[in-house]
């Protein structure tokens, strides 16, 4: 029965989400941790007419390294490109030339069974992706942030003149891209601009489920401290092993998906609707200018996020739909 419904959502995806057709070469960029779910994706593939080509590569360290050359060299050659693998390759020079060259591409970065055919999977990824606009229309027209939670959160950014993005699980043409399961908007923060304490309090990308929060000092867009149980240590040896982008605090995000689970991985963690999530390092592919060999994302519970003089979150409640919008 788990097989049966693993090749059903995997269908559902090549046709709603990234709108396979007959004849369009694929490819599908897994590692030996998810070489199975890489399969199931390349037997639909083939069943409905189009043409993978599977590459299986080492798990990448962390979030946001380069795949291998040859890997990077497929990918641009590509009508679609499926990403089901441990760790995200999204922001990566390799995805972002791809894009540069009209690749179709679906992150499924953390994928496992449980994510393919439960929780935030089988959400309604049209009523995602209206929110979601409305979400992403307020970061556009949006100057300042400021972002609060009770665990300590106490920070300010800004956003100004930047474009805000949406990942609703909804491949929209050549050159874009989505993830599933999905459910979120994101921006840049602009460069320098971030201050005050960050702290993450469930999740953080590189490390699961955290034994206590993380208490980030952030200064001029930069963190500076990095504070808490072993979680955090973990992720200060992360951070002091990077490049000098590591530091950058890359992107604030919200997630728009009702259905998604809070199971202490990233890939469905980030996208539960009312939360709030901040990477740190590479910003490059979502319209800031910060590169780096990684991009982390820390989650925040309960979060009040106020862009400009409007409250968009209360305590965790998304209230976009009760602020007036305006057609950026």
């Amino acid at each position: 029965m788990k097989s049966f419904k693993l090749y059903a959502v995997a269908n559902r995806i090549l046709k709603e989400s990234v709108k396979l057709q007959a004849g369009e070469n694929v490819c599908i960029v897994t590692d030996t941790n998810t070489m199975e779910i890489g399969e199931v994706f390349a037997s639909c593939v083939t069943a409905m007419e189009a043409e993978p080509v599977l590459l299986v590569i080492n798990p990448r360290k962390t979030h946001g390294v380069e795949p291998p050359a040859i890997v990077a060299a497929a990918m641009k050659e590509a009508d679609v490109i499926l990403q089901p693998i441990t760790y995200a390759i999204t922001h990566t020079n390799a995805t972002k030339d791809a894009l540069a060259r009209g690749s179709r591409v679906l992150v499924m970065r953390g994928v496992t069974t449980d994510l393919m055919i439960n929780g935030a999977v089988g959400a309604d990824y049209q009523e995602i992706d209206r929110v979601s606009e409305l979400v992403r229309r307020k970061m556009t027209e949006g100057s300042q942030v400021k972002i609060t939670s009770p665990s300590g959160t106490d920070l300010n950014l800004s956003i100004d003149g930047r474009t805000g993005i949406m990942l609703t699980g909804l491949v929209k043409g050549p050159g874009t891209f989505a993830a599933m399961p999905d459910g979120e908007a994101a921006i840049a923060p602009v460069e320098g601009t971030t201050e005050g304490t960050l702290v993450i309090d469930h999740t953080m990308d590189g490390i699961g489920l955290l034994d206590e929060p993380i208490r980030l000092k952030i200064k001029k867009g930069l963190v500076t401290e990095v504070n808490g149980g072993q979680s955090a240590q973990k992720l200060k040896k992360i951070i002091e092993e990077a490049d000098e982008g590591g530091r950058n605090i890359a992107e604030f995000a919200i997630g728009t998906n009702p259905n998604a689970r809070l199971i202490g991985n990233m890939a469905e963690d980030k996208k539960a609707i009312g939360t709030v999530h901040i990477a740190i390092g590479d910003s490059h592919v979502i319209g800031g200018t910060v590169e780096s060999n990684i991009h982390l994302d820390g989650l925040l519970l309960s979060p009040t996020v106020i862009i400009d003089n409007d409250c968009v979150i209360d305590k965790g409640n998304l209230l976009i739909e009760k602020i007036p919008q305006t057609n950026v």
